[in-house]
């Protein structure tokens, strides 16, 4: 093997190896999800405002053209009730062609808790990130 294919080999181990490895240490554990709700917040527009001037002799008119689109922020919340907590989890939907977490209401759910984040673990198996947004404890019985 050429030494500059050696060299790069190396690096893509120091760069993607701690992220790789970090990947597959999270404790993941077993929940039952109780709900989820899609909301949609405005965030703006987007687009421009500009016009077209247009000039004869003396004088000028100018006509304003809007192509403005409003844009929303998508959230998914995510109930999920665990053994001593139940923990409410926000997921940003951050392209029109993602989808959720592919989960069942009622049904068992595996996740893991790092810090504030909780990552959700989809039947289809893709893992998806969500903010942890509450964790409420659970009355003892």
């Amino acid at each position: 093997m050429s030494l500059r294919i050696m060299c790069s080999f190396l690096i893509l181990v120091l760069v993607w190896g701690p992220a790789l490895a970090k990947q597959k240490e999270r404790q993941w554990q077993e929940g039952k999800l109780v709900d989820t709700d899609e909301s949609h917040y405005f965030a703006g527009t987007l687009g421009s405002g500009g016009g077209t001037v247009y000039a004869s002799g003396n004088s000028a008119v100018y006509s304003e053209s809007s192509t403005r689109t409003a844009i929303y922020r998508v959230y998914e919340t995510y109930i999920i009730e665990a053994d001593r907590y139940v923990y409410v989890a926000k997921e940003r939907i951050k392209w029109m062609w993602s989808k959720p977490a592919l989960v069942t209401v009622n049904g068992p759910v595996r996740f893991a808790i790092e810090k504030d984040k909780i990552y959700i673990l989809g039947e289809d198996g893709k893992e998806h990130e969500a903010r942890l947004a509450k964790k409420i404890l659970r009355p003892t019985r």
